[in-house]
């Protein structure tokens, strides 16, 4: 048993990229002592829940290799059977603590922990984020109780400046989200279930004249947060609409209002990163 258990430590410890210091320095023992395991020394038992939970496998799999299970796995199990609500919320912790990991530092894992932030709030309103920005990606969160999300970039390969590309293309996206006329029509899209509604239905609900309105379908149809349908009827053919790619503008515009809102307040930031950001 002791010979399978340090074996499975050993090919653990490789498998997730730990040199024997590293693992020593999670589970408070040094590198001879991991060293010891992984030739046959058997760990202390109340060691093991430590050490499953670093290698990111239940402590029987430590002693059992087909009961091995990965933390992907073990995730994907448990949200799928949760309500949507109680999933959302528990993925949200989830999040936290893959932001808690990547900081490095056992210190801040162990004093900022979700229990912590689900509780978090402010007598005056102020808006509370988490940031860290490292050479190899970076991650935000916010962490506010009126809204919270969740954003983690791993590097690109050649950077960020290369996706971008063209600041004239991005300055005509800006262009069209910085036309007010559109922003209420995306608005009155977006409070309503996501049906077809008619030009004039758009018109009527947002007081924009029917010119005007025609020419912000048109610009929200170009860069695709809104689509164009015809529909024929026994006497005309009349466009409807609905809205497109919801998924990306609603996180924009969260945060382009985030960028003249209400004080910031900084929930563990690091900032280690050598590169440009683009």
């Amino acid at each position: 048993m002791q010979g399978i258990l340090g074996q499975r430590i050993r090919e653990l410890r490789i498998k997730k990229g730990i040199t024997q210091e590293k693992l020593g320095q999670m589970v408070g023992m040094t590198a001879q002592g991991i060293s010891k395991w992984e030739r046959g020394a058997s760990p202390d038992a109340e060691l093991l829940p430590k050490i499953a939970d670093v290698l990111g496998v239940t402590i029987d799999s430590l002693f059992d290799c087909s009961r091995e299970e990965s933390i992907e796995s073990t995730v994907t199990k448990e949200l799928s059977i949760m309500e949507p609500d109680d999933a959302f919320k528990r993925a949200f912790g989830l999040c936290w603590s893959i932001e808690m990991g990547l900081t490095g530092k056992n210190s801040i894992k162990d004093r900022f922990s979700y229990k912590m932030i689900e509780s978090l709030d402010d007598e005056y309103g102020n808006e509370f984020y988490s940031r860290l920005i490292y050479d190899s990606g970076i991650v935000t969160a916010r962490l506010s109780k009126d809204m919270r999300y969740f954003f983690l970039m791993p590097e690109p390969e050649n950077g960020a400046g290369d996706y971008l590309g063209d600041a004239r293309e991005l300055a005509g996206i800006f262009r069209i989200l910085g036309n007010e006329n559109n922003l209420r029509i995306l608005e009155y899209l977006y409070g309503r279930k996501n049906t077809h509604a008619s030009l004039k239905l758009i018109v009527d609900k947002t007081g924009i004249n029917e010119k005007t309105t025609l020419e912000c379908m048109n610009e929200l149809c170009s860069i695709g947060l809104t689509k164009c349908f015809e529909v024929e009827t026994d006497k005309e053919i009349i466009k409807t609409y609905t809205y497109e790619n919801a998924h990306v503008i609603l996180p924009l515009l969260i945060i382009a209002r985030e960028l003249k809102g209400k004080k910031q307040l900084n929930f563990v930031t690091l900032n280690d990163r050598k590169k440009p950001l683009i």
